[in-house]
């Protein structure tokens, strides 16, 4: 917020509080990657009414690509409030004339919202027993939401949705052989057929939950609802970022397939097409891999400058090896054993399609604010916990980089017989994996990925869990 935010706050909230004589503790809400979100007390005659201010991040030009926009979740949020989801109550949406940008009010629901407390707290353990078929039947009332209620919203089935996200990565322009591998294998695996569109929530998952110990208090985040095949909003659920360390319970991590499933099924009278889930999984974690990039792309130009866009694109590593795994490719006898003997990262090239750079990692973490124990400062402390883990990225950068830059074009050149600079083997080897060209063999392309991602994975995020 800045100066003189809080007085247009106010304003806005009185055209729909009259009777709100002023604001109390105003702060902004850890997480919220993609859209601000901001808590505070309206103060009232009969006592406080525990608001939240959600409004518009202009981050990238690609990253909020397929956003339905505020007007429309706010709408949305009105009609899955009619059709019985659990969703917080819209107060009212802010106007240009506010001055404070793009978003809408809605009152707070108590609950739990991280993701990891939710798979961990033991306040929870009872709800937890329950919420992957909880979560299924949720996404089939979603699904079953009247369209003539709904506001304007993109239509996307299979082949929208790859066409959608293949031009983003484009737009990206990074160069990841496994992404152009996914595009190839969403191409070669597209649903031959689909159910009607329905309403798609498009970003259902753990981490926009709101639970509490009775189970799902409120579903959050409906920026990227759309309509479309109703087995999207499935595969999302399952993929692999968003177990948070569970990953045995594919759903989630909360539960198992067949309790999501069943959930689904039991609510919608539709049985669930495991295949098509499979795919949008698939899907899924491509278009989580290519918002990373976009993230880190918003921090390199500017538009920006938090640590957190920066530490965020450093998960697509994350995603090649989920992708890898989802696509059932050639897998190598001993992962763990390869993340140590045959790894490899990058070394600092053209600066719009390369992950961050040391010299990169060290201004963000410069940037980085110290802690502070006032209170009200838990997205400084937050800023400065991911400053703290880039430094520890920082180390196995310096470390390991220049090797495995080294041992990866050698690898590349042993496929393509090319000698040029790492990141122009790179655009080669994705060209080659969209055109087919048969010197991309199987057996070896898939070693080389392997090896490529488990590599930056040891940089990135060593601890990550990736093994169904």
């Amino acid at each position: 917020m800045q100066a003189g935010d809080t007085d247009r706050l106010l304003m806005a909230l009185r055209r729909h509080r009259p009777d709100a004589s002023a604001i109390a503790a105003l702060r902004a809400v850890s997480g919220g990657a993609s859209q601000e979100i901001w808590s505070f007390d309206a103060l009232l005659p009969d006592g406080p009414l525990e608001v939240i201010l959600r409004r518009t991040r202009q981050w990238s030009e690609t990253g909020q690509q397929g956003s339905a926009g505020m007007a429309a979740e706010a709408a949305l949020l009105r009609s899955a409030l009619e059709a019985g989801v659990p969703v917080p109550e819209v107060i009212g949406e802010l106007l240009p004339s506010d001055g404070l940008g793009d978003g809408y009010l809605m009152r707070r629901v108590e609950g739990e919202s991280s993701a990891r407390a939710i798979l961990r707290d033991p306040d929870l353990a009872q709800a937890r027993r329950t919420l992957a078929a909880e979560c299924g039947a949720l996404m089939a009332r979603i699904h079953a939401m009247p369209q003539a209620k709904l506001p304007g919203l993109r239509c996307g089935g299979a082949t929208q949705e790859r066409r959608h996200w293949e031009a983003a990565h484009r737009a990206n322009r990074t160069q990841r052989p496994v992404f152009e591998l996914a595009l190839r294998w969403l191409a070669e695996h597209e649903p031959a057929h689909s159910d009607p569109a329905v309403l798609v929530h498009g970003d259902f998952r753990n981490g926009n939950l709101m639970v509490g110990a009775d189970g799902v208090r409120a579903v959050l985040d409906w920026e990227l609802a759309h309509l479309g095949d109703p087995m999207e909003d499935l595969g999302w659920f399952c993929v692999n970022s968003w177990r948070f360390g569970n990953v045995g319970l594919e759903a989630g991590g909360l539960g198992t397939r067949a309790q999501l499933f069943a959930g689904y099924e039991a609510e919608s009278g539709r049985r669930v097409d495991a295949a098509r889930v499979h795919y949008w999984q698939v899907l899924g974690s491509l278009k989580w891999g290519i918002t990373c990039d976009a993230m880190g792309l918003a921090w390199r130009n500017g538009s920006d400058r938090s640590i957190e866009r920066l530490a965020i694109a450093r998960r697509a590593s994350e995603v090649e090896v989920d992708l890898l795994v989802a696509m059932s490719e050639i897998r190598p006898a001993s992962p763990h054993e390869r993340a140590s003997d045959e790894i490899c990262a990058f070394e600092p090239g053209n600066p719009e399609s390369l992950p961050a750079s040391a010299e990169e990692l060290v201004i963000a973490i410069s940037e980085s604010p110290p802690t502070s124990a006032a209170a009200g400062e838990d997205r400084t402390n937050r800023d400065a916990r991911i400053g703290a883990g880039l430094q520890s990225t920082l180390a196995r950068e310096r470390e390991m980089g220049a090797r495995l830059a080294s041992e990866e074009a050698d690898r590349i050149h042993r496929i393509l017989g090319m000698q040029v600079e790492l990141e122009g083997l790179r655009a080669a080897l994705c060209m080659a994996i969209r055109n087919r060209k048969s010197v991309c063999d199987s057996a070896t392309l898939n070693a080389h990925l392997w090896a490529t991602a488990l590599g930056q994975l040891a940089i990135d995020q060593p601890h990550y869990q990736w093994r169904r």
